[in-house]
């Protein structure tokens, strides 16, 4: 690309892609807000997620959070689900995939809110969770939905591993999210499959269509965040939530050139913020606060 072209598109994404760069940022610093919220506690969450799995109030999700081979069992599960998603798609079995993302979301919106203000919370997920499945076509109703639910299901998942099973999981994820759009693809098929049928992406208003991006990866980088503060202090989390931040805006203005040029563009997300908030972690250890 010649450096003409190279700033005509950076002049184009500056005046076109302002508003939906603004609004996936502000939906990945609210997401993992909550989630370093209900994981930490503080401010009305007496005690965190964190706190929690680890006095036995709430069972871990593997047996053995400092063990390695933790990562690889929850690796193993996600790639599990997906072949069970794709298959689904595949021979048109609406009924299973919709119990399946009921379930999960009921899950998630119940935790999230559970741990923020109490028993009460499971009514409030009841409600949003019956408001998004009457709203479900209204993409701002789904993306509050998803909002709620990824800290509930990240800070669970991050609670339960340490941080070098959860450094793992982070890094084999971001390896087979690369080969699962690039190489087999299946994944760009799962997210085409799964348009108007499962909530597993914010939709994000560019122009005159949506960009899909996967709730995959804003929950494992939940999960990433939370696990710090089963080791580390609050600001080594905050830090790497910031790196994790510049990752993604970087991968969103990447997204925004390449599709200025091609009609239709899939990228990636988890690599970048992977890098991103391995690298805030990394320089959160020199900042004594």
């Amino acid at each position: 690309m010649s450096q003409d072209m190279a700033d005509l598109c950076l002049r184009r994404v500056r005046m076109n892609y302002w508003k939906p760069l603004l609004l996936t940022v502000g939906m990945y610093l609210i997401v993992q807000g909550l989630g370093i919220w209900i994981s930490g506690g503080g401010l009305w969450v007496e005690t965190g997620v964190v706190e929690k799995v680890s006095t036995g109030e709430i069972q871990p999700v593997v047996k053995n959070p400092e063990k390695a081979e933790s990562s690889a069992q929850i690796f193993i599960y996600i790639i599990f689900m997906t072949i069970v998603l794709l298959i689904l798609l595949k021979y048109k079995f609406d009924i299973i995939i919709k119990i399946f993302m009921f379930i999960s979301l009921f899950f998630g919106l119940s935790f999230t809110f559970w741990n923020l203000i109490g028993e009460i919370g499971i009514l409030i997920a009841t409600i949003l969770l019956a408001v998004g499945y009457w709203k479900r076509k209204n993409f701002v109703v789904m993306n509050i939905v998803l909002i709620f639910t990824i800290p509930g299901i990240g800070s669970w998942l991050g609670a339960s591993l340490s941080f070098i099973p959860s450094l793992i999981l982070l890094i084999g994820l971001a390896i087979y999210d690369i080969i699962a759009v690039f190489g087999t693809k299946h994944m760009v098929k799962l997210a085409e499959g799964a348009k108007g049928k499962i909530p597993l992406m914010f939709a994000i208003p560019i122009e005159e269509k949506f960009l899909g991006l996967g709730t995959g990866d804003f929950a494992i980088s939940v999960v990433f965040s939370t696990s710090i503060l089963r080791d580390y202090a609050l600001h080594n989390s905050v830090f790497a939530v910031i790196g994790g931040l510049f990752g993604l805006i970087f991968e969103l203005i990447a997204l925004f050139i390449y599709i200025t040029n091609k009609k239709d563009a899939t990228l990636p997300a988890l690599p970048p913020i992977a890098a991103g908030m391995i690298l805030g972690f990394a320089v959160s250890l020199f900042v004594q606060l």
